[in-house]
């Protein structure tokens, strides 16, 4: 291993040591003494954890500084698998804040429900780190081995309040259903390499391109989509989205609904546009048809939806849909650059609203975790009894409705606009009636939260924490920032699209 190597995966090795430190520090924290009233020692309490999350926190932060440090000229590392350039660092800094923002949200939620426990932060550290190779990724041997890390840290978290049911059925649905669309997608993988004999992603294009295609190349393209389209929540790939995000722990179901998500379409773009530029028509041509079924599906249940986190699964897959559009528009035409950098703007605005969004919603629940089980009924007079979240929540709802002024504003401007450059102008007509359709739901809650009587009353027992404040904070920021001046993101995802695809 050279210098260089370890160089490539410094941010990754920053966040493996947080995440050993976690696991060793964890079985060391004393438990805490309960005092009655006269201050006698009446029982003990669990440890503070306080610790494990300023070493989680401190792990991501020092991840995105590594990142930033490194970036510069691209650098391919362990034999052409690992690529670091600005579009790897792009990713690794956005999965870091993503994490950065899940720990925060996280401790006063896991603290409520009696359930704080170092292996959480560490699993989602792992997950990461799995998104991060991905990103970086090359080499489909390396995808395949970082998408594992990912999925399987996942299935983990899904199931981590073991003591409910839905819990456990959460995480069974996702990891049978997983199993089979990482199967599938492995499947496609040896058909590449039984094609091409090689499985580095300029490798399979020059051995396509001297060779010629196959119908096994285009059958592997279709089955690699499909994998992936299971962790983007693409339709009819998408049923367990819905049960899984609501049976899993809120900071869990923010966290599965930006990054894996980020992480696929990462994939996606770089292997499809490195590896199989031959045939990026034909699959320009399958993304189309999978985002038309895709945001129909996703718009039209959402509508019924009276479970809010099941409604926000639901806006999920939608949202997956108009992703997918921009990326058939990369496929459909041969200049990938405005489709493309339109899909990076938006997966970045999603991130923050999404998790701003999941961010109310776990605040809600760790007020009251008996009563509030995320029905509509129990938003009516939010307004009312906490003013701040109602506020918060409906700006969330608002950007993922796409109003002007908000990131997903500016999300789905350079999406659509980058389609219709494409000469697509009808699929970007459906994605602007579709998202006008997805309003009636999302403005629904706010609806409820301002000008409907509750049937009953939630007290909710305590201030908001410090974490969750700042993470509300950063995400509303972002929000509103991203939507007003996107001009620094644009200047970085347009560094990034350039040095994935000179």
């Amino acid at each position: 291993m050279k210098a260089s190597d370890i160089i490539a995966v410094l941010p990754e090795l920053v966040l493996l040591v947080a995440a050993l430190a976690i696991l060793m520090v964890e079985p060391f924290l004393k438990p805490r003494l309960q005092k009655d009233e006269g201050g006698a020692v009446c029982g003990e309490l669990a440890p503070d954890r306080t610790a494990i999350l300023a070493i989680a926190l401190t792990g991501f932060a020092a991840s995105v500084a590594v990142a930033l440090f490194v970036s510069g000229d691209t650098r391919t590392v362990f034999s052409g698998m690992l690529a670091l350039d600005y579009w790897s660092v792009f990713f690794k800094v956005l999965f870091g804040i993503t994490g950065f923002i899940t720990m925060l949200i996280s401790s006063n939620y896991l603290e409520s429900h009696k359930r704080h426990m170092g292996e959480f932060y560490a699993l989602v550290i792992f997950a990461v780190i799995g998104l991060d190779l991905m990103a970086g990724a090359r080499d489909f041997i390396l995808f395949y081995v970082a998408f594992e890390l990912m999925s399987i840290s996942s299935y983990l978290l899904a199931a981590y309040f073991r003591y409910r049911t839905k819990s456990n059925e959460s995480s069974v649905k996702y990891f049978l259903t997983g199993s089979f669309a990482s199967a599938i997608m492995l499947y496609g993988i040896s058909l590449v390499y039984g094609e091409t004999g090689v499985t580095n992603y300029h490798g399979v294009a020059v051995a396509i391109a001297n060779r010629g295609g196959s119908a096994a190349v285009l059958f592997s393209v279709v089955l690699i989509g499909i994998g992936l389209a299971f962790k983007v929540s693409a339709a009819p790939f998408h049923m367990w989205t819905p049960d899984v995000y609501q049976g899993a722990p809120t900071p869990v179901t923010a966290f599965f609904s930006t990054g894996p998500k980020t992480g696929a379409f990462a994939v996606f773009i770089a292997a499809f546009v490195m590896a199989f530029p031959g045939a990026a028509h034909n699959w320009g041509i399958f993304f189309i048809v999978l985002s038309v079924v895709t945001m129909v599906v996703g718009n039209l249940f959402g509508l019924v939806q009276t479970n809010i986190k099941r409604m926000l699964a639901y806006s999920s897959i939608a949202h997956a849909g108009y992703l997918l559009a921009g990326l058939g528009a990369m496929g459909w035409t041969a200049d990938t650059y405005p489709a493309g950098m339109g899909v990076l703007v938006y997966l970045t605005a999603y991130t923050f609203m999404n998790l701003g969004a999941f961010g109310v919603l776990a605040y809600l629940k760790a007020q009251s975790p008996d009563k509030f089980d995320f029905s509509l009924k129990h938003f009516a007079g939010l307004a009312r009894r906490s003013p701040w979240a109602a506020i918060l929540l409906s700006l969330f709802l608002l950007s993922l409705t796409g109003i002007p002024g908000t990131a997903g504003f500016i999300g789905k401007f350079y999406v659509f606009g980058g389609i219709v450059k494409a000469d697509l102008i009808w699929l970007a007509v459906l994605g602007v009636v579709l998202s006008a359709v997805s309003a009636y739901y999302y403005l629904r809650v706010v609806i409820y939260m301002f000008f409907k009587e509750p049937e009953e009353e939630l007290t909710f027992k305590a201030p908001i924490s410090g974490g969750m404040a700042a993470a509300l904070a950063l995400t509303a920021a972002a929000t509103v920032l991203i939507g007003i001046i996107p001009s620094q993101l644009w200047d970085a995802v347009v560094r990034a699209f350039g040095s994935l695809t000179q």
